[in-house]
């Protein structure tokens, strides 16, 4: 298949041969993106919001999408919506709650029975419940750790696979101190963390696996308005209720173009922040 990157293994210290793929199945050199046209894409949390938006300008740009989501009814409105415009044969919903092993792994045998092998995952769901901070870690953190795991597992050349992308969407504040989401903030610091451990050239020399992160700025959807719904504290809702009036208006559609950017660009381990009014760029890790 050659709808994803991976880098030729051959030169790992073991020089397990079986582990390299043809030929047709590198599109670039060491570095290089991926090829969204083609491609074989799951996404969770991607019934609205971000994910949807994902969705969208993946399918624009010739993928095959599994929508995946814990809420059912608008997963299958929007997928209704998204087949009516690209498809039927390119967009399906699974139902997915991200806190399960076996719904993590029924979405992902749904997608391949209908797509064939999946070359991208990207691990977009989240919640901003401080009040549930138990849920908020789950979600948010044991949604990716699951999802980054599964993709090792499934893409991994060293498990039979035949490699691929794994993108977790982390957060401007997992990049710096987040006083108005000290929990939220903390996931998505560890969410940025284990791309950075996992989106190493060791691991993908093993898997020829990237694995990458997006780390958007505020957008105005339904996360934040139930942020401020179950904030810290009372103090802490009038802040932020506040902050959200200032907030420089950046569309769902401006992060979805930053994700393709991500994709194309094909950094390992590569932390992508996007900002209102600004171009897309990568923070690296403050030491090496």
């Amino acid at each position: 298949m050659d709808s994803f990157i991976i880098l030729n293994t051959s030169g790992t210290q073991r020089r397990r041969q079986c582990h390299a793929l043809p030929p047709s199945s590198f599109v670039r050199e060491t570095g290089g993106g991926m090829q969204i046209q083609g491609s074989v894409v799951l996404i969770t949390g991607a019934a609205r919001g971000l994910g949807r938006s994902f969705t969208e300008a993946l399918l624009a740009r010739g993928a095959k999408v599994c929508v995946a989501d814990v809420d059912t009814a608008t997963g299958s409105a929007t997928v209704q919506e998204l087949q009516d415009q690209h498809g039927a044969d390119n967009v399906i919903f699974a139902h997915c709650d991200v806190t399960k092993d076996e719904d993590f792994k029924g979405a992902w045998e749904t997608t391949e029975e209908k797509f064939g092998k999946v070359n991208l995952l990207i691990n977009n769901a989240g919640i901003g419940n401080e009040q549930n901070w138990q849920k908020t870690i789950n979600v948010n953190l044991g949604g990716c750790m699951r999802g980054t795991l599964l993709g090792l597992e499934k893409l991994g050349v060293n498990k039979g696979g035949e490699g691929g992308v794994v993108v977790n969407i982390s957060s401007i504040t997992g990049l710096k101190a987040a006083p108005f989401g000290p929990i939220y903030g903390a996931t998505k610091h560890a969410i940025v963390g284990l791309t950075r451990n996992l989106g190493s050239d060791f691991h993908l020399k093993v898997s020829g696996v990237k694995v990458q992160a997006l780390c958007p700025s505020l957008v105005k959807t339904d996360l934040l308005v139930n942020s401020i719904k179950s904030a810290f504290s009372t103090e802490v809702a009038q802040a932020l209720s506040k902050f959200a009036g200032t907030l420089k208006d950046m569309s769902a559609e401006t992060v979805a173009n930053a994700l393709m950017k991500l994709l194309e660009e094909g950094r390992n381990g590569g932390c992508m922040v996007v900002e209102a009014e600004k171009d897309p760029y990568y923070v690296d890790a403050p030491l090496s």
